[in-house]
């Protein structure tokens, strides 16, 4: 099922999306289906890591600021990254 909703995007944007769809083929409102779907899913993603990492935090999970310095760097000697 589908629903129609007006939504005012500013020109920056709509330049955005027409150029989009014009590189990928589609019409504009083609590919505006697909940047809300994906934006949105990658929203929802990341609403959902934040709150699980609240939950951790709340459960008393949590670790200090040098013990994070530690395994980032840790991974990144690993990884033989510099910097």
């Amino acid at each position: 099922m589908s629903s129609a909703t007006a939504l005012a995007v500013p020109a920056a944007i709509s330049r955005r999306i027409e150029r989009l769809a014009k590189e990928a083929g589609r019409t504009p409102a083609q590919m505006l289906k697909f940047v809300i779907r994906d934006g949105l899913e990658h929203t929802e993603y990341a609403v959902r890591e934040a709150n699980a990492g609240l939950a951790e935090l709340d459960a008393g999970n949590a670790i200090s600021l040098t013990n994070a310095r530690g395994r980032a760097e840790s991974r990144r000697r690993r990884r033989g990254a510099t910097g």
